[in-house]
C-alpha cells in the first residue's frame, strides 16, 4: 500500500475508535481533539485552571474516491487515538464546510421524567428518607440538553471557563464541567459528535467531550471542578473509572469529597459519609454549629435533645487544634429525622471569609454538595443548627496532594515555555 493512502487509512481508522466521533454511516465523519494551549490536542477530557485557555479541534473526515481524508486546523502534534494529524489538510480545503459548536448540559434535576422517589425532584439512585433511606434502587435516569454557543462556528472553539445556562449553576465565576459537541454540515450532509442523547446507564456518554475549570491546584481546587454536575444521591457504586463521580456524570455529598480528592492525586476511594472517617483523623470532638458560630454540646440523654455550651473558638492555620482549607465537616442536622444515619451529609471548608479573619466563625465558606443544584458554595452557618466535627485527610493523602500540585506546576512551566518558544 502507498505511503500516502496507509496514512489516510490509518486517519480514518483512528477517526472511526475515537471516543469523540460521529459513528453516522454516512461520507462525512466528525471528531474533537482539545488541549490547555500549548499541550497536545487529544481525544480525551481536559482539566484546567480557570483562566487557562483550552482548545477543542473540529477533525473532520470525508470519504473522497473510496478512501477517507481527514481535514482540521488543530496543530500536527495533534493525536485522534493513537494516530496524529500530522498529514491532515486545513478546514478551508473544503469549500462549504458548515460548522456548529454547542454545550452538552446536564439538567440540576428531574424535570421532563418522573423521579424514582415520588414527589421530590432530586436525582437518586436509593431511597431517601424514612426508614428504608439509602437503600439501592437502581441508576436514576440523568437528564440532559444541548444549548447554542453564540458565534461558535469556525473550527476551534477557545475556552477559558465554564458557561451554564441555567441562572441556578451559572453562579460560580467560570469554574466547574461543561460538555461539547459540534455539528459539522458539507454537501447537503450533517453529522455530530456525540452529544445528550443517547445516554449511558449511568448518566451522560463519556464519548462526549469534557472540559473541567478548576479554581486551583490542591484538593479544594480540584473539588471547584465538579460545579454543573449534578448531584446524585447514591451515586453508583464500583471503583475507579466506573463510578459516576470519576465519570463527572453525578455525585452525592461523600463522593464528591473522594472524587476531588483523587483527582488531586490522592487514591481516596468512594465511600460513604461516616467511612471517610476511615481515612481522615478528627481535628475536633463534636460541637454545635448554628448562625452565630460554634458551640459545646451539650446532651441531655434523658430527652435525646441537644443544646449549647461554651462558645467555641477555633483559629484557622497550621497550629495544633487549627482548622485549615480543605478539612472535612461531618453534619448531623439537629431535629432532622429523616434518615436513620449518625451522620446526615458532610461539606469541605473552602475559605476563612468571615466576620473575624482567622477565627471560624458561622461567614466562612464551605463547599458542598446541594440537595437540587450540585455542588454549592455557602456559609458554614447556613447548614446548622447541627452537630459537626472536624476531620482531615492523614498525612499520606496531604503528601499525596502535595506531589501533584508541584507536578501540576512542572507541566504549566513547561506549556508556558513551549508557547513562548512558538511565539518567538
Amino acid at each position: 500500500m502507498p505511503r500516502r493512502i496507509a496514512v489516510c487509512f490509518a486517519l480514518s481508522t483512528a477517526l472511526l475508535t475515537s471516543p469523540h466521533i460521529a459513528r453516522a454511516r454516512s461520507n462525512l465523519r466528525v471528531a474533537i481533539v482539545g488541549s490547555i494551549a500549548g499541550a497536545v490536542p487529544r481525544a480525551r477530557p481536559v482539566q484546567a485552571l480557570l483562566g487557562e485557555r483550552v482548545v477543542l479541534y473540529a477533525v473532520v473526515s470525508r470519504r473522497e474516491r473510496g478512501r477517507w481524508r481527514v481535514y482540521t486546523d488543530a496543530p500536527s502534534s495533534a493525536r485522534l487515538g493513537w494516530r496524529r494529524l500530522h498529514r491532515a489538510r486545513p478546514l478551508s480545503a473544503l469549500s462549504g464546510l458548515s460548522l456548529r459548536w454547542v454545550r452538552v448540559e446536564p439538567q440540576p434535576h428531574h424535570v421532563n421524567t418522573a423521579p424514582p422517589n415520588k414527589g421530590n425532584k432530586a436525582y437518586s439512585n436509593a431511597v431517601l428518607f424514612g426508614r428504608r433511606h439509602g437503600q439501592w434502587i437502581g441508576f436514576d435516569t440523568l437528564e440532559y440538553f444541548e444549548s447554542a454557543i453564540a458565534g461558535a462556528n469556525g473550527g476551534r472553539l477557545s475556552l477559558t471557563r465554564t458557561r451554564p445556562t441555567h441562572k441556578r449553576v451559572n453562579v460560580n465565576g467560570g469554574l466547574g464541567t461543561m460538555r461539547y459537541r459540534v455539528y459539522a454540515t458539507l454537501d447537503g450532509e450533517t453529522v455530530a459528535t456525540p452529544g445528550a442523547k443517547p445516554t449511558m446507564k449511568r448518566g451522560v456518554s463519556t464519548r462526549v467531550f469534557r472540559v473541567s475549570f478548576r479554581a486551583a491546584d490542591d484538593f479544594v481546587g480540584y473539588l471547584t471542578g465538579y460545579f454543573n454536575v449534578p448531584n446524585v444521591f447514591g451515586s453508583a457504586p464500583g471503583k475507579g473509572r466506573a463510578h459516576q463521580t470519576e465519570r463527572y456524570q453525578g455525585a452525592d455529598c461523600a463522593d464528591v469529597i473522594s472524587g476531588g480528592a483523587r483527582r488531586a492525586g490522592a487514591p481516596v476511594p468512594y465511600v460513604s459519609v461516616a467511612a471517610l472517617r476511615n481515612y481522615a483523623y478528627a481535628v475536633t470532638g463534636k460541637l454545635l454549629l448554628d448562625s452565630s458560630g460554634l458551640w459545646e454540646l451539650v446532651h441531655d440523654k434523658r430527652t435525646g435533645k441537644v443544646s449549647r455550651g461554651k462558645r467555641v473558638t477555633l483559629a484557622w492555620g497550621s497550629t495544633r487544634g487549627a482548622l485549615r482549607r480543605g478539612d472535612i465537616m461531618l453534619i448531623d442536622y439537629v431535629g432532622f429525622n429523616g434518615s436513620p444515619r449518625a451522620w446526615d451529609h458532610v461539606a469541605v471548608l473552602r475559605r476563612d471569609n468571615g466576620t473575624t479573619r482567622g477565627t471560624f466563625d458561622a461567614k466562612d465558606r464551605i463547599l458542598h454538595m446541594g440537595y437540587l443544584f450540585g455542588l454549592t458554595d455557602t456559609t458554614a452557618g447556613s447548614e446548622g443548627p447541627a452537630v459537626v466535627k472536624f476531620l482531615r485527610f492523614r498525612a499520606r493523602y496531604q503528601r499525596a496532594f502535595t506531589r501533584n500540585a508541584r507536578r501540576v506546576k512542572r507541566a504549566r512551566a513547561r506549556r508556558a515555555k513551549l508557547v513562548h518558544a512558538k511565539s518567538d
